[in-house]
């Protein structure tokens, strides 16, 4: 038995290398060992956004961005099939939400669920606790926000899917649902859920974000907003201006097969700057 666990760890490592061996060629998958720093800067000057009227791109148009590389997930299975890098992200926080802005190329906008269909869809992770692993982003306990194309499209669009499968879906032959709970009708555009490992994601009692995302002309535009104070701070993570904060980014391309697992993730956590005076 022991013989074969070792041959089984053997040739898992093997896969791992070989894999990794084949990527640089492609300059895509090297860990960095110095963050990337997002500054957020207070600005109590301007409205605060209202996602029903839009995105506001005339707020965001000043503030500096910063690129955010990408690799694909290697750590559980499965594994990423493409990859999608680099994200812009800009951030800035009113004293009372804090706000994320992150934009991507993609040539196609997916935003429906099906049998072969997958939605786009962007995520924040915000470690939970002071024993971050710096190179472990897949790992630990964690609030994450996941923005869904396809919640965004009902929430948003009120355009509501239809599709010819039966289970969990409107039988054809119905106007009305006839069971509630084979049904879920979103508050939010945003998953709002919580994590302590690989294999662990729970949704939350309540949403403590909102979101909403714009695609055009091959580009992706999502923002993200939610209070810098934690609802429960066991559960949420708190923004303090005046300190700094780690994060990461994942992004799934729906028309590639990206789901679960099958993504690509930020090549390191990217250190949120959060400043306590207006700029």
């Amino acid at each position: 038995m022991k013989k074969v666990i070792l041959i089984s760890i053997i040739v898992l490592s093997a896969v791992v290398t070989a894999y990794y061996a084949s990527v640089p060629s492609k300059g895509t998958q090297t860990f960095v060992e110095e963050p990337v720093v997002l500054e957020v800067p207070l600005i109590d000057t301007i409205d605060t956004i209202d996602l029903t009227r839009g995105i506001s791109y005339d707020v965001w148009e000043p503030i500096p961005p910063k690129e955010v590389e990408m690799i694909q997930q290697v750590m559980v299975l499965p594994w990423g099939k493409s990859l999608i890098s680099p994200l812009t992200v800009k951030s800035f926080h009113d004293g009372e939400n804090i706000y994320f802005y992150v934009s991507w190329k993609d040539d196609t906008e997916n935003r429906n669920t099906g049998m072969g269909e997958f939605p786009d869809s962007v995520a924040i992770m915000s470690p939970l606790g002071d024993d971050v692993q710096p190179s472990m982003i897949m790992m630990g306990k964690s609030s994450i926000w996941q923005w869904k194309g396809d919640l965004d499209k009902e929430l948003w669009l009120n355009e509501t899917q239809k599709t010819g499968a039966y289970s969990d879906f409107y039988y054809p032959f119905e106007e009305n649902e006839t069971f509630v709970v084979s049904r879920s009708h979103p508050k939010m555009a945003v998953h709002d859920l919580n994590s302590i490992r690989v294999g662990t994601l729970t949704h939350k009692p309540y949403h403590n974000v909102e979101g909403r995302g714009f695609w055009d002309k091959g580009t992706w535009r999502v923002v993200f907003k939610s209070p810098l104070e934690p609802q429960d701070p066991e559960l949420d993570a708190a923004f303090n201006p005046g300190e700094k904060k780690s994060i990461a980014f994942a992004v799934w391309n729906g028309a590639n097969g990206d789901r679960g697992s099958r993504k690509s993730i930020s090549n390191g956590f990217v250190t949120l700057d959060i400043k306590e005076r207006a700029t």
